[in-house]
């Protein structure tokens, strides 16, 4: 049996040298590339061919609480156009990985929502080419 552990404060995120703070309660970040890396191409007669993909962008989206005081921050590098680096550490024992880039850019201003209670607003940078290291 094998017993692992998880602490989500171990993972941070970084962008433009300042560690984002105030997460909403079900996420911190998600990781997406934008496309596969590869695509298979089975011929008629079961010969396969492997087209590599030259693409390595990839998107962040982090879930943040309407009172994060990282957003403001975050606000401003989508109004001034501004690129900023990303950088997200996993310091889990069991999951520890890195991604980030260079020259990014939030993609477009958060919605500004304004509720009942607070609530949380999504915020997407995209990476013009991931970077991944495990460990």
């Amino acid at each position: 049996m094998t017993i692992t552990n998880y602490d989500p404060k171990k993972v941070t995120v970084n962008v433009g040298g300042r560690i984002i703070t105030g997460f909403a309660e079900s996420s911190v970040v998600t990781v997406s590339a934008n496309e596969d890396r590869v695509t298979p191409i089975v011929g008629a007669q079961g010969d396969v061919v492997y087209s590599e993909n030259a693409n390595e962008s990839g998107s962040v989206v982090m879930t943040l609480q309407t009172t994060s005081a990282s957003l403001p921050y975050l606000k401003g590098l989508a109004i001034g156009r501004q690129e900023t680096d990303v950088l997200i550490s996993d310091a889990n024992r069991d999951t520890a990985e890195t991604v980030s880039g260079s020259r990014c850019r939030v993609t477009k201003i958060p919605d500004g929502k304004k509720e009942k209670a607070a609530g949380s607003v999504d915020i997407t940078i995209f990476i013009p080419r991931l970077e991944y290291r495990q460990g």
